[in-house]
């Protein structure tokens, strides 16, 4: 891995700034020098506004640092999320087996996650091990939630359901994080888009619990936040969680016109089991209505 200095060089010079465009009025020509020849550390605030001035963000600044390569931490973690939304279960146990060994916590980690995952798919084997334990106090003593736990949206539901813990509580706690992080100016996180499938998430768990108010009352939740900031992925779990609603809940008209509608589209590689979720849920919300309908005459 490169040195903080050498970096801000290499940026600085494939971008073409001078030192003084860059370092002047945060560190003097002298200090500058002798930081991009790696003789010299700088101030965590200072390097921010250095990056500031090369345009640089300094999740992009580290991989650029690590060669263009993501940290062996965050490969881990994206192969394992990308195995998920494919379902290729398979990997996701190849994934949990091979990180489980590492000497890395955060990779030891990531494995834990990765189990989960396949324990919330399988769900003959919902027991949860000593390790999910571990990481669901870890979790779960954590005052202040970040981006990791926002990542983790759908961990934090299954762990929470594993626990017999109230999901009230998680999905609070999940919405007052996200919040922190997006605005009606700005979503530099994508946080909107992680709070999407955390919701589809929570709404079939609740379903799952037969608790039925709390996913009744739950449409105000799908709707709020700055839903502006929604991409393409969010605003897609954002309609399956609203047909979902509408076909336990709403118009039936409605329901089906929102299906339809989910059916046609293309389907992404992130969102194979788009079409299955739709057929075991349909299901499920016929049984409701029909129930509900024999239990009121």
């Amino acid at each position: 891995m490169s040195t903080i200095g050498s970096t801000l060089k290499q940026i600085r010079q494939a971008k073409g700034f001078t030192q003084k465009e860059v370092y002047g009025a945060i560190v003097s020509r002298s200090f500058a020098s002798r930081l991009e020849s790696g003789q010299h550390d700088i101030a965590a605030e200072k390097l921010f506004a250095i990056l500031d001035r090369l345009g640089v963000s300094a999740n992009e600044f580290r991989f650029i640092q690590n060669d263009y390569q993501p940290t062996a931490t965050e490969l881990a973690r994206s192969q394992v999320m990308l195995a998920y939304d494919q379902q290729n279960f398979p990997q996701i146990s190849h994934l949990a087996a091979k990180y489980a060994h590492s000497e890395n916590p955060a990779e030891q980690r990531i494995a834990v996650v990765a189990n989960t995952l396949i324990m919330a798919f399988d769900h003959r084997t919902m027991a949860i091990t000593p390790a999910m334990e571990t990481l669901w106090q870890q979790i779960a003593l954590t005052k202040t939630w970040t981006l990791q736990e926002i990542d983790f949206g759908s961990i934090l539901i299954v762990l929470t359901s594993l626990k017999q813990t109230p999901l009230a509580a998680t999905i609070r706690k999940y919405h007052l994080t996200c919040d922190r992080y997006v605005s009606a100016a700005a979503d530099p996180f994508r946080v909107m888009d992680s709070r999407a499938s955390f919701d589809l998430v929570a709404l079939q768990q609740l379903l799952s619990e037969k608790a039925y108010p709390a996913a009744k009352a739950f449409k105000l939740q799908l709707l709020a936040g700055h839903t502006e900031h929604l991409t393409s992925d969010g605003i897609l779990n954002q309609q399956l969680s609203l047909w979902l609603w509408e076909s336990y809940f709403g118009e039936t008209a409605r329901a089906q016109s929102l299906g339809n509608a989910l059916r046609q589209m293309p389907t992404p590689r992130f969102h194979l089991g788009i079409h299955a979720l739709l057929h075991a849920w349909e299901g499920r919300a016929q049984q409701y209505r029909r129930r509900n309908i024999s239990d009121h005459r």
